[in-house]
């Protein structure tokens, strides 16, 4: 089981150089670090939402230049870059992506506490690109996206989005997003250590973990449609839809509790089963 996916946090230093070079690397195909990488694809701005980051830290640095009187190391770093990664045998769908990238934004968003003039510049410095990679064999990281912040907004740094809180929140957000979006949760997930036999190759047990996640929260909605209908049946005193829809809920209950569920899953499934027996 995993406390969370894994988010890394790191300032893009060199000031404007910094960012166009991260630019040129997040949709370099030759790159070395590139070599398991099936595919690089932009799922939020382009070159020039990174020109637009570089742009607003020059004015920024040069406004400090001009007006700051009482001197001080004038601002290196424009930019903040987080990687939001999953293990190997997670392939979410670009759409699911985007959604997963705009639900971490929108937290950090309230966490910098924006005003509706720099939540507009806000939005137009966000660049995403995610990189598909490989998912045979243990080198190389899973699909994981490059998530790139522009620090200067209107008159002031998001000092916030370099703070321990904002790992905290994105890692929070990054969780909760691949739960409601794609249906896996980093609770059900075990790391892989060994390989398991040699028919089963590391990717190939992951995958299997994932496929297994997915269906157990499946059956869980299924559990409360069932239970929805079982409480609709009991309103209406319907004794006949209400004993067909106990008998359903004690055989998905049964289905459940042979998987591998998480403890709040567990938590969740016997108060259904409490509450109709």
């Amino acid at each position: 089981m995993l406390k969370n996916w894994t988010v890394t946090t790191q300032p893009v230093r060199l000031a404007s150089d910094g960012v166009l070079m991260r630019e040129r690397y997040l949709l370099n195909p030759k790159h070395a670090n590139h070599k398991h990488s099936e595919a690089l694809i932009s799922l939020f701005g382009c070159a020039e939402t990174s020109n637009r980051i570089a742009i607003a830290g020059e004015q920024f640095r040069l406004n400090q230049q001009l007006y700051n009187r009482r001197g001080g190391r004038p601002i290196s770093s424009y930019a903040i870059e987080y990687c939001l990664t999953l293990p190997k045998g997670y392939r979410p769908s670009d759409t699911h992506w985007t959604s997963i990238v705009k639900d971490c934004c929108l937290t950090l968003a309230k966490l910098c506490k924006l005003n509706k003039s720099e939540f507009a510049q806000y939005r137009q410095q966000i660049r995403a690109v995610l990189h598909q990679q490989s998912q045979n064999g243990t080198k190389g990281s899973g699909d994981h996206v490059h998530l790139i912040i522009g620090k200067v907004v209107g008159n002031r740094v998001l000092k916030e989005l370099q703070q321990k809180k904002a790992t905290k929140l994105i890692k929070q957000a990054f969780n909760q997003s691949v739960l409601k979006h794609v249906g896996i949760d980093h609770r059900t997930y075990e790391p892989v250590e060994v390989e398991k036999g040699r028919r089963l190759s590391t990717w190939q047990y992951q995958h299997q973990k994932a496929t297994d996640a997915l269906e157990i929260e499946k059956t869980i909605k299924q559990m409360q449609v069932q239970f929805d209908k079982w409480l609709r049946a009991k309103a209406e005193r319907d004794e006949r839809q209400l004993k067909r829809q106990k008998n359903r809920l004690l055989k998905t209950y049964e289905e459940l509790k042979a998987k591998n569920t998480s403890p709040t899953q567990t938590e969740n499934i016997n108060k259904i089963k409490n509450e109709i027996i």
